[in-house]
């Protein structure tokens, strides 16, 4: 855990929108030549330094906006 020496609470990490956006759409570059879910977001997360649970929750907003906008279609 990262923390902040002069308050005692953890430093949170702010993500710009194109800095999520950009993980997204590595992680599913990634499912789709490796044709697999497994293990994706970890190692994106991995690569880009970001944390594992925040690269998950993006993912998973991502993948619910395109639903909502296919069922709108």
């Amino acid at each position: 855990m990262v923390s902040n020496e002069g308050s005692g609470k953890p430093t949170t990490r702010r993500y710009s929108p194109e800095e999520k956006a950009a993980a997204v759409r590595m992680v599913r570059t990634l499912r789709a030549e490796l044709g697999t879910e497994h293990g994706t977001v970890q190692r994106v997360a991995t690569q880009l330094g970001y944390g594992i649970e925040s690269v998950r929750t993006w993912v998973k907003q991502a993948d619910a906006v395109d639903r909502d906008r296919r069922r709108q279609l």
